[in-house]
């Protein structure tokens, strides 16, 4: 009698306690063996691991349905590889039951900075669109006529990108493009959708002037200055400390390779040639 009950506990626990839990036990085997065989099951990468989703059409273009394997977690905020993009999951249903469902969008840039921590530069997918329907976050007393350049951009909340604020700039436009616009953030907006420490920002920028320290090249805008008040101490750390001192006083751009006249070839503070901090035995500079 003892056996045959232990056995019934142990089908009654796999199958559920009750008829809801039976009900769910039996949507949970029933949709993942239909997911698997249907053709929108996809196994892409999310960020970076390999997941087993389902991705169908969206009404809108360059939006995706998406649904996880039921017991799986739907990354808020996952950066997926799929159909040679990358795709932001913007949108998931908390409700995971029986699984989760979300939307995902299709990132159209990628957006670089210099890291004010640690001056690192940073590179993250986003999605840029037109931000004129969003207002900007400043208010003015006096009106004037002028072209209005607004852009909104979505982007996963991390590590790196939290410490991004009202106030700094970015450059924005076709890769290919000769002509750069830089943007400044107007309007932080984090609690945009983010819950339980997953999610995505939206910031809303507006056109400023480029200047001189933006670097249109590479797309990072105040490169220079950035490059120059301490953040090359982080980036190029095989400089002697005197020079990475320099750099962070601000006196001459290490970056850019500027060595003043009366140092270059010696030490610093030395007449004799080829001295202890001589760009020769340092390898030369970068």
């Amino acid at each position: 009698m003892g056996k045959a009950w232990d056995a019934y506990r142990e089908r009654m626990d796999l199958h559920g306690q009750t008829k809801h839990d039976m009900w769910i036990n039996h949507s949970r085997t029933a949709i993942g063996r239909r997911l698997l065989d249907s053709p929108s099951c996809r196994r892409v990468l999310v960020n970076g691991e390999e997941q087993t989703l389902s991705i169908t059409r969206h009404a809108e273009s360059g939006y995706k349905k998406v649904a996880s394997m039921p017991g799986e977690h739907l990354v808020h905020g996952g950066l997926v590889d799929f159909a040679n993009n990358k795709w932001l999951i913007t949108d998931v249903d908390p409700d995971d039951q029986v699984y989760q469902r979300g939307v995902m969008r299709q990132c159209n840039h990628i957006l670089r900075w210099v890291s004010q921590k640690t001056g690192e530069i940073r590179e993250k997918w986003c999605v840029v669109e037109d931000g004129t329907k969003y207002l900007i976050g400043e208010r003015t007393k006096e009106f004037l006529t002028i072209g209005d350049g607004r852009m909104a951009v979505t982007i996963a909340k991390d590590p790196e990108t939290i410490e991004l604020c009202r106030g700094l700039r970015f450059l924005i436009d076709d890769e290919d493009s000769d002509f750069v616009t830089a943007y400044q953030i107007t309007k932080s907006n984090k609690l945009f959708n983010v819950y339980n420490g997953e999610g995505v920002f939206r910031f809303i920028l507006n056109e400023v002037q480029l200047t001189e320290d933006d670097n249109t090249e590479r797309r990072i805008a105040d490169f220079k200055s950035r490059m120059e008040d301490g953040s090359a101490a982080s980036i190029v750390p095989v400089f002697p400390d005197y020079y990475i001192q320099q750099a962070m006083e601000g006196n001459w751009g290490v970056v850019d390779g500027d060595v003043p006249d009366d140092e270059e070839g010696g030490d610093p503070g030395s007449e004799q040639p080829g001295g202890a901090g001589s760009k020769e035995e340092q390898g030369g500079w970068l």
